[in-house]
């Protein structure tokens, strides 16, 4: 594994560093993103879009980043780590165009590992503490970090919403890295290549596509009949469900009165909390599987 210095070109958001494939690329061109699309990346890599101004999520990441980097360093007796913070320092460059760029590499006394720094609202995605069960998106950036790097094992410190530290730990697949691999060359031939990916009904591709054409010109376009058909016919659909959700939240309103939860068979079906105008019901079923049958006495 060689080192590659730091490049100004390659910086995050410059066009170097958009045409490069990088572990936070990998879960979008997967499909497993719950930030982008396969086709939201696709425009991105081509600089088509406008920059994007940074999320709650990441600044939240990026103030925490360094409290969960050193709790892991002291938990665990590691005095050395490599912090590459908001400035790039690709650990290998495979043929040019793929790059690991982990949060802090560590060299315990067995042999170096990449370190992931995490920070999590909600551990319903998360194991046990020590295993790899972690959310897939981030278990493919792992891979792909291990894949590009040559460094086999990744850990993930995490802090959780009660300030709870836990340690996940992935190690390599080689068929894993294998396929992220073929998958992400054939991703980038299809950049080169003006191909784009399907479209699909993510949020991230509807955003992609609003912001792709900035300009409007007194022309029309020529549609199918079945895209017109379904575009109106998905919007009615939408309507109907909404007005479908106002009566059964206001059903479930009315049957509650002034109690907290309601329930169903014993499961918590929803809640009443305030607000600043009243009080809201939110949804805590997460599904119907769990509700008994129609007319079951439990």
């Amino acid at each position: 594994m060689s080192a590659v210095a730091h490049d100004e070109a390659l910086q995050p958001g410059s066009p170097g560093w958009l045409r490069l494939m990088t572990a936070s690329k990998v879960a979008a061109i997967l499909g497993a993103s719950p930030w982008d699309s396969p086709r939201s990346m696709w425009h991105k890599m081509r600089n088509e879009l406008p920059e994007e101004p940074q999320t709650a999520v990441q600044s939240r990441g990026h103030y925490l980043e360094p409290a969960v980097l050193q709790w892991y360093a002291d938990e665990h007796g590691i005095d050395t780590a490599d912090q590459n913070q908001w400035r790039v320092h690709p650990l290998y460059v495979k043929d040019g165009w793929a790059a690991a760029t982990p949060d802090a590499v560590a060299f315990p006394a067995a042999a170096p590992r990449l370190v992931e720094a995490k920070s999590a609202r909600e551990l319903e995605e998360w194991g046990a503490p020590g295993t790899d069960e972690i959310p897939t998106y981030y278990l493919f950036q792992a891979y792909w970090q291990m894949h590009v790097s040559g460094i086999h094992v990744t850990d993930v410190p995490i802090i959780g919403a009660f300030l709870d530290f836990a340690l996940y730990r992935v190690t390599y697949d080689p068929e894993v890295g294998t396929e992220l691999e073929q998958r992400c060359r054939a991703f980038m031939d299809s950049v080169a290549a003006d191909r784009p990916p399907a479209l699909d009904g993510t949020t991230a591709t509807y955003d992609a596509l609003r912001k792709l054409y900035r300009a409007i010109d007194d022309s029309a376009v020529e549609i199918p009949t079945a895209t017109a058909r379904e575009y109106l016919e998905a919007l009615a659909a939408r309507k109907d469900a909404e007005t479908r959700e106002r009566q059964a939240k206001s059903t479930v309103l009315d049957l509650m009165g002034e109690t907290r939860f309601a329930t169903c068979g014993g499961i918590k079906v929803a809640r009443r909390q305030p607000n600043r105008t009243g009080f809201q019901l939110n949804q805590v079923a997460k599904s119907t599987a769990d509700l008994p049958l129609e007319g079951d006495p439990s």
